[in-house]
């Protein structure tokens, strides 16, 4: 299936699942898509259902896993053996001992290794981001008003926090809170003169506008690294995230945007040496 220079090739599968993002593995980890060579190299990139951790399971080349945060709850639930989540599920001890023994788990923050510890797997952390970090340049200008922006990439609002909006919004009238994704949500508090409502727009559109503001708001308390605070961050922007980064700000910190006259070079920095560095990465 392979030609002979590719033997040593890493690869990647793409769980179903986990959807798009910025851009692709191949581009960003220089790992190609994985087409079914038991005995290759390659990173299991989510873990959402059964037939993600079979086809795990039956490859017998080096393993690696990178957790997304949405597959960890799904994990810890037990997996459904049917597709219309009905019938028999599979407790996930056996198989997290199974994972723990002959894979290797890269989570992206203290919470999902926290998570994956408590089911018995050791994991290591390093924050990804599947995108160009050169499309993401030190663009930050302070304003007297900062502006943050929001997204939700489903329908799953108050997975995203968007029901804390409104008390944002209400304890922080100098800050202008964008959001952005399906507008069909009775939880976005339109009657607010701060929150801006721009629904669901083509990414390019969107990259372009948050240039131009002072920070993303991520009020997820179980995911992985988003990916709107790896741009915020890479642009000098100060992120603001109910889950603990370093550089970053805490939701009670939101209303100190409007002292934030310089950049966040150091944050930036950071990031520029941290994202992305993993084994399985060609391309670091």
């Amino acid at each position: 299936m392979y030609k002979e220079n590719e033997k040593n090739m890493i690869y990647c599968r793409w769980a179903p699942s986990l959807g798009k993002l910025e851009d692709t593995a191949e581009n960003i980890w220089g790992t190609p898509e994985y087409e079914g060579d038991l005995d290759s190299d390659c990173v299991f990139f989510g873990l959402y259902g059964f037939p993600d951790f079979y086809a795990l399971w039956r490859h017998k080349g080096k393993k690696w896993i990178l957790w997304t945060g949405s597959d960890i709850r799904h994990f810890k639930e037990g997996y459904w053996l049917d597709d219309n989540e009905s019938g028999a599920r599979i407790f996930p001890i056996p198989l997290a001992d199974w994972i723990n023994r002959n894979c290797e788990s890269w989570v992206e923050n203290q919470v999902e290794y926290d998570a994956l510890k408590k089911l018995g797997i050791e994991s290591q952390i390093c924050p990804s981001f599947l995108g160009d970090t050169a499309k993401f340049q030190l663009n930050y200008q302070w304003s007297e008003k900062p502006k943050v922006y929001i997204s939700v990439s489903s329908d799953n609002f108050g997975l995203y926090g968007w029901d804390k909006i409104s008390d944002i919004a209400n304890k922080n009238p100098e800050i202008e809170i964008h959001c952005y994704g399906n507008v069909n949500n009775p939880n976005i508090p339109a009657i607010y003169h701060n929150v801006i409502i721009h629904g669901r727009i083509p990414k390019e559109q969107m990259n372009k506008e948050i240039k131009n503001m002072q920070g993303a708001l991520r009020l997820t308390n179980f995911e992985g690294f988003s990916e709107i605070i790896a741009k915020s961050i890479l642009m000098g922007q100060y992120p603001i995230s109910l889950i603990p980064y370093p550089h970053m700000l805490s939701v009670d910190e939101i209303g100190t945007l409007k002292d934030k006259k310089e950049p966040n070079i150091i944050g930036r920095s950071y990031y520029l040496q941290t994202l992305n560095r993993f084994p399985w990465n060609n391309k670091k």
